[in-house]
């Protein structure tokens, strides 16, 4: 819409367009789009899902699709996008409208700078006219394809740059005077543009110091002044900007490739001696077979467990790799192996009784008032094996418990899982186990803090900004919302921790709670309340709405709940909580309400766990 406004209303103005243009989608209001309903325009911009309510809802049909018969043009932006389901849905929705606008002849026309990347460019263009052909349903051949035209804005690129422009480091800093400078034209070369037949290409994204190891091998100079001449170079070309166009001589992108990489795999030997490795494989190369197991952590107290696949193997049960460590228990076997010489599973049933090892929830007392494992339990108690470096049950001298999935409980710390849940996602974790919206806000948080820290003279206020985007708006919206919730539970948890170590070895008391992180937070009135010059009552009755909302969300972030990968401080025994008599909690009850009218509707569970608190 901007872009359409800058050539139309800017230059034509204001109501002399000889086009006109609208845009149609879910966030205009009802009197938006009935205008745009009587006064169709030459140009309407829409999404696919609009576009498909279009065809469906009787008022869009008589005006806005009525007015599209004879329909000539098709545009679709971000071609890439529409794959898979999704795909079918616009394929599909491309044809029942050129069928509701009779519009045979219509012209579809689509756009994307990433749909193919990979071959020739004629390699490309057959790749683009296949997948518009399925799209579009009319034949499109790789002719109809139309590319980029690339134009160098250095001079031509030198067979070896001189010696002595590495070694001095200092760059022009006149657009012209870059232009021709020799490392600016070999720059251009190296990292932008390359060429095919004829015509100029972009270039493969390359790594700084691999062009600056080139560039020492030509000239001799060390590869570190390399680097540093290439790095003053391209920041003095993103400062050049032409007389003219006011582009940038050098729009530079630095790209890091950020991956969460793969869990921990283990032999199954002594932890001494055992093979480790982050990559996956099934068996320790070279070591004649043995098997390599992927690891699971408690996730309430740290403890290893391998994850593996209990098969029969001639007779013998065999012990084999399980690429699913959120073990779904779909299959017979599934399970994990818990390791631990200190504390390892006694050998029979009434030797992890008497050493209060399972859960009382599993215990029962018999005729003779004998506790007793539940019938219900007997068959998912751990059981006691040993093992060999190739998984075979019954050999080797490593003694080890197999405990089947779903996971029911820790045998190192105890802690128990009443639902019998399909998944062990929430109570065993991996190394490189995090839902994506918490490794795109960890390092989304950690990039504004860094920015925050660069000195005023070396980037302005204005530049230090961060855009996350991604192509699909579901996922955006879901971005959105959990970095906003991200930041605030941080905020909390970071006020909180501060308050409990300023507070020292006496700790606070539920009374002093709220006003103590109210204050760590730092806040201004003007934070919270959107005025800098509230009156004095004003003022001080929003500081109490404040503590009142702090101290329900403390204790609302301190009920274990559904934040799987972001344990609260508890949890992660960053803070420590000491609960009184319960008889003067009672006491106080009437006390407590009065203080914290806003826990009063809490819900009952959640407020007695407060109450406790």
């Amino acid at each position: 819409v901007n872009e359409l406004g800058k050539y139309l209303r800017d230059g034509y103005g204001e109501g002399r367009e000889p086009v006109t243009f609208a845009r149609y989608t879910g966030q205009e209001n009802a009197n938006d789009r009935k205008r745009i309903r009587d006064n169709p325009p030459d140009i309407l911009l829409t999404n696919y899902v609009m576009l498909e309510l279009m065809l469906t809802r009787p008022d869009d049909r008589r005006s806005l699709i009525a007015m599209a018969l004879g329909l000539e043009f098709l545009v679709f932006d971000e071609l890439h996008t529409y794959r898979g389901r999704q795909g079918a849905d616009v394929a599909l929705l491309i044809r029942r409208v050129r069928e509701a606008c009779r519009a045979e002849g219509v012209q579809c026309i689509g756009t994307s700078a990433t749909m193919s990347t990979e071959g020739t460019v004629e390699d490309q263009k057959r790749v683009v006219a296949d997948v518009a052909t399925k799209l579009f349903g009319v034949p499109v051949r790789p002719e109809h394809v139309i590319g980029e035209t690339l134009v160098r804005a250095t001079g031509e690129a030198p067979d070896q740059v001189p010696a002595e422009r590495l070694s001095s480091g200092d760059a022009p800093g006149d657009y012209a005077d870059l232009v021709h400078d020799p490392l600016a034209r070999w720059i251009e070369s190296h990292f932008g543009l390359d060429t095919d037949g004829d015509r100029l290409v972009r270039r493969q994204p390359a790594r700084i110091e691999d062009a600056a190891r080139e560039l020492a091998a030509q000239s001799g100079v060390p590869a570190e002044q390399c680097v540093k001449a290439i790095r003053m170079t391209l920041e003095a070309g993103s400062r050049a900007r032409h007389p003219e166009t006011t582009r940038q001589l050098f729009a530079f992108r630095l790209h890091q490739f950020l991956s969460k990489g793969d869990t921990v795999f283990v032999t199954l030997e002594d932890k001494a001696t055992r093979h480790q490795t982050r990559d996956y494989q099934r068996e320790q190369p070279g070591s004649g077979g043995k098997i390599l197991l992927p690891l699971a952590f408690c996730r309430e107290c740290g403890q290893e467990f391998l994850t593996v696949w209990r098969t029969e193997h001639e007779g013998s049960s065999r012990y084999e790799p399980r690429r699913d460590t959120a073990a779904g228990g779909g299959r017979a076997g599934d399970g994990y192996l818990y390791i631990d010489p200190e504390r390892s599973w006694p050998a029979t049933p009434e030797q992890a009784i008497a050493e209060h090892r399972l859960p009382d929830s599993w215990l029962e007392s018999d005729d003779t008032g004998r506790e007793v494992v539940k019938q219900s339990y007997r068959d998912r108690l751990p059981q006691v094996v040993t093992v060999d470096p190739h998984g075979m049950e019954g050999r080797g001298e490593l003694r080890a418990a197999f405990i089947p999935s779903p996971f029911l409980f820790c045998p190192h710390c105890g802690v128990s899982y009443e639902q019998t849940r399909s998944n062990d996602f929430a109570k065993l974790a991996t190394l490189g186990q995090e839902g994506r919206s918490s490794a795109t806000s960890l390092i989304s948080a950690s990039i504004l803090r860094s920015l925050k820290e660069i000195p005023e003279e070396a980037l302005h206020k204005e530049a230090r900004k961060l855009l996350t985007f991604v192509d699909n708006r579901q996922d955006a919206s879901l971005q959105a919302g959990h970095f906003n919730d991200f930041v605030q539970i941080t905020q909390l948890r970071g006020a909180l921790y501060r308050a409990a170590v300023a507070a020292g070895d006496e700790g606070i008391s539920h009374e002093d709670l709220a006003s103590r992180v109210a204050a760590s937070l730092g806040l201004d009135a003007a934070d919270y309340t959107g005025q800098a010059d509230l009156p004095p009552r004003m003022r001080s009755n929003a500081a109490k709405t404040l503590r009142d909302v702090v101290a329900f969300r403390l204790y609302l972030d301190l009920e274990r709940g559904w934040r799987i990968t972001m344990p609260n401080l508890e949890q992660t025994g960053l803070l420590e909580i000491r609960y009184n008599d319960l008889g003067w909690i009672a006491q106080n009850e009437r006390r407590w309400d009065t203080a914290h009218p806003a826990l009063r509707t809490a819900d009952p569970g959640l407020r007695a766990d407060i109450m406790k608190a």
